[in-house]
């Protein structure tokens, strides 16, 4: 398991298992992999996916086999609300939602409103 950057580059393993199995004939298995946020968080920017490789070596054969899986981390949305009539000229409320998906406190977050009309938009402290 690593990271890759936007632009493709593969960063260096952070996460390797090896697992050997016994399989009857027709027959499948499952093997399971939880990747928590503080396993991860510290190879990735905020762009980046993670890319996992998997392969296999039949014993009696000498096939081997790959996969590879590229997970994009998907970042949390911002919910715009109108909280009153949007008239020309005057003040409009608007309620801004933004739900912190991590497992632990962001510090230093501002939220900076742009838009036709807004004369010099300042940053409101989250």
């Amino acid at each position: 398991l690593c990271a890759v950057r936007y632009t493709g580059v593969a960063g260096a393993a952070f996460r390797q298992e090896q697992h050997r199995r016994t399989l009857p004939p027709g027959q499948e298995d499952t093997v399971t992999m939880t990747v928590t946020y503080s396993e991860y968080q510290p190879h990735v920017g905020d762009q980046d996916a993670l890319k996992l490789t998997v392969a296999g070596a039949v014993q009696e054969s000498g096939q081997v086999l790959a996969k590879e899986l590229l997970v994009r981390l998907h970042t949390p949305e911002l919910t715009l609300t109108l909280l009153g009539p949007a008239v020309v000229g005057q003040e409009v409320p608007v309620q801004v939602v933004f739900q912190n998906p991590l497992p632990k406190a962001l510090s230093g977050a501002s939220l900076r409103m742009e838009g036709a009309g807004i004369a010099c938009p300042k940053p409101a402290a989250l």
